[in-house]
């Protein structure tokens, strides 16, 4: 029968050997009103935010500001024309 030291040592070890993923939220969702900013747009089987070309006029011109500032793969992606 191993000892407990063995099964601490071995826990310890599996541990470490798994990988360990973190997934920060979306910039966008710290933005304060993002909601009255942003739109909609249906992707086939699910929905995504877009942010539209011209600002909605029920979002804060800081909270549009603060969309647009958004880069790489923090910003919101264009709503597509319609």
């Amino acid at each position: 029968m191993p000892s407990l030291r063995h099964l601490a040592l071995a826990a310890a070890l599996a541990a470490i050997a798994l990988p360990v993923y973190a997934v920060l939220p979306p910039r966008y969702l710290s933005v304060p009103d993002f909601k009255q900013c942003l739109a909609e747009q249906n992707e086939g089987s699910y929905s995504s935010w877009c942010q539209p070309a011209k600002k909605p006029k029920a979002c804060p011109r800081v909270s549009w500001r603060q969309l647009r500032a958004l880069q790489g793969d923090d910003a919101v992606p264009a709503c597509r024309a319609k």
